[in-house]
């Protein structure tokens, strides 16, 4: 059996400081939640923005109580939509 580093008891719910964000989505088809971590609907993306500008949007999004993961959403679809009939 592998060691959890958070020395969490086994079968126990994550005690990660994400988990206990809240870093939850509402499943459609569900009234559970289910974190984005662990939803196959929803992949990890890393990119690089200048720290300034990532500690601006971070204290807007608290003051609004909103995700980064959904601001980046909410934008990245609207260009897409913006976008349709550009063909590649």
């Amino acid at each position: 059996m592998a060691k959890r580093s958070d020395n969490a008891v086994a079968g126990a719910p994550p005690s990660s400081a994400k988990a206990r964000r809240g870093s939850l989505d509402a499943r459609p088809d569900d009234s559970r939640q289910l974190a984005k971590s662990a939803d196959p609907a929803y992949m990890k993306f890393t990119t690089y923005i200048r720290k300034a500008t990532h500690l601006g949007v971070k204290t807007r999004l608290v003051s609004k109580q909103m995700e980064f993961s959904d601001l980046v959403e909410e934008l990245l679809a609207r260009w897409l939509k913006e976008n349709e009939s550009i063909v590649t």
